[in-house]
């Protein structure tokens, strides 16, 4: 769809210009000020929007993710026949224009309007899909108990905070590789495989110039990374001040791009086996069904089910794996929104539990209404409406606002301090113009050329936008509420209240604070410089900004 190789090329220039350079200033962001995502905007009153809307774009998101690891574990257990249930036409749910997916000649897929078995089982019995977008009617009682225990795991994963979610993410970070590496070999000692490893990394140089292409590039470079969603924040609040938060950056980075190409070969390898199998050598043809999630839930087992060594086994491992990589990412969901409310009010700190399984519970009730006949159609409205193009948004501002508003020397020279050391010339020149120029770019040219009008109906429109407006709107409102509440006589020192730093802005821990407001005072000069904190730490009484909010 992205053009194969012509994706990587996108793709790692996305990552090296924007990607990293995001994920550094988000895990250094959190580091220094050790605090939530909403309390690191002292910098930028303004902005405090932000933290709250990456708030509402995660439950979007743990709720679209628990429903595709309810599926994943509704596979695992299908898995677990005699003979798997996507391999053949049941007249339970299949048609006559179904045909069974080990049936020999395969080519009549490309003759004649039949499906196969596995699309079939996945739209039909699984989805019970209604066609299009519908009102939901009748709850899909497996689907709701799949989800129900998808949440019963995430609850139990982050019921004792971060040293619980440390230990579930050892497993979930590592049992996908070696599952990946398993698929691999086996993928590659199949026929064909290496026509599809090729199709990977040989592009298609036409697709290098769609700008749907570089959008896809920098989401995948968001979700992979975990940008945009505030859970780097929380998660680098928790270091040392003085960890070394850019070796982390550097490694982990190169960590997720190799994961990733070992995923494209895994992945690739398995397209061009069947395709192989099918007598084509056009990979494209054999990407199945109209969703998105037609190469997870009907391509890939129609792969694996092909595999003449105790299919059922590598299909639960597969499934397995795809629901481990959902926990570690939903675990992270769940910290954010426990780690906002108990930093905003420490008070709740001994609720913490309460509040994670409080918070799962309403999950699962809202991600109910997916386990119906137009749940995927509903995942989607989450999906594309409540984060898509909202985490640029987010990117941008965050980028925006701690480099250009903030200041690029204040924020270089915070960083200096927490890691004492010099900031390199990579991360200036990206943080200063290359990525925030990038993602302002390739935002506004991708929306203003996104073609052709939406095929929901009106009413799912609707929906989805006040999805959008719950989320991104909180970003406007709370910066008309800060200035409305920012001191000033006039516009002009309001505005200026509400975008300049907070006196208690800074690191969290009060002696690490004195020593920075201390060093910040001697670098630069005592004369040109008004600071709302003397060499002492007391409060300079010149220095006539807002108190903290």
């Amino acid at each position: 769809q992205n053009g194969g190789g012509a994706f990587l090329i996108p793709y790692f220039v996305v990552l090296f210009l924007i990607g990293k350079p995001m994920y550094f200033l988000e895990l250094a962001i959190g580091q220094f000020v050790g605090k939530s995502p909403l309390k690191i905007w002292k910098c930028v009153p303004g902005f405090r929007g932000i933290g709250i809307a990456q708030i509402f774009s995660t439950f979007y998101t743990l709720v679209s993710y628990n429903y595709i690891m309810a599926l994943c574990l509704f596979y695992m257990f299908a898995s677990m026949q005699s003979v798997l249930p996507w391999t053949y036409c049941d007249t339970e749910w299949s048609d006559e224009t179904c045909y069974d997916n080990d049936l020999e000649n395969s080519t009549m897929e490309y003759t004649a309007n039949v499906t196969s078995s596995a699309e079939q089982y996945f739209q039909k019995f699984v989805l019970k899909n209604s066609g299009g977008f519908t009102l939901p009617s009748a709850l899909d009682w497996r689907m709701a108990l799949c989800l129900l225990l998808a949440w019963v795991c995430e609850a139990l994963s982050t019921i004792k905070g971060v040293d619980s979610i440390g230990k579930v993410v050892y497993v979930t970070s590592t049992f996908p590789y070696v599952v990946l590496v398993s698929l691999l070999v086996i993928t590659c000692l199949q026929d064909g495989a290496f026509t599809g490893i090729r199709a990977f990394f040989v592009p298609q140089w036409e697709k290098i110039l769609d700008i749907e292409v570089w959008f896809k590039a920098c989401e995948q470079s968001f979700f992979s990374l975990g940008i945009g969603f505030g859970y780097l924040v929380m998660y680098s609040s928790f270091n040392d001040f003085q960890h070394n938060v850019g070796r982390d950056a550097f490694l982990i980075s190169i960590a997720d791009t190799i994961t990733s190409v070992l995923a494209g070969c895994v992945v690739f390898g398995t397209l061009g086996s069947l395709a192989h199998e099918l007598g084509t050598d056009d990979i494209s043809q054999v990407l199945k069904g109209e969703s998105d999630l037609g190469l997870a839930f009907v391509t890939y087992p129609e792969a694996l089910s092909r595999i003449s060594f105790i299919p059922q086994f590598w299909s639960v491992m597969f499934f397995i794996m795809l629901f481990m990589l959902g926990l570690g990412s939903g675990v992270g969901g769940v910290q954010l929104v426990t780690t906002v409310l108990t930093d905003q009010y420490p008070g709740w700190s001994k609720w913490k539990s309460h509040i994670s399984l409080l918070f799962c519970v309403i999950s699962f009730g809202t991600g109910l209404v997916l386990c119906t006949d137009s749940g995927n159609a509903i995942r989607l409205l989450f999906d594309n409406y409540g984060v898509g193009r909202a985490l640029f948004i987010y990117g941008t501002l965050q980028v925006v606002g701690f480099v250009w508003i903030y200041g690029y020397r204040n924020i270089i020279e915070d960083f200096e301090y927490m890691l004492n050391k010099k900031v390199s010339w990579y991360w200036k020149i990206t943080w200063g113009f290359i990525t925030p120029v990038s993602l302002i770019s390739i935002f506004i040219y991708g929306t203003a050329t996104e073609g052709g009008s939406s095929s929901l109906p009106p009413i799912g429109q609707t929906i989805g936008w006040i999805l959008a407006g719950i989320a991104v709107g909180q970003i406007v409102l709370w910066m008309i509420i800060t200035f409305v509440n920012a001191k000033g006589s006039n516009v002009l020192e309001k505005l200026r209240t509400t975008f300049s730093p907070t006196p208690s802005y800074g690191p969290r821990d009060p002696q690490v604070f004195k020593e920075w407001k201390e060093w910040k005072f001697n670098k630069r000069n005592p004369a040109s410089v008004t600071l709302p904190y003397n060499i002492s730490g007391q409060v300079n009484p010149s220095y006539h900004r807002d108190e903290d909010d």
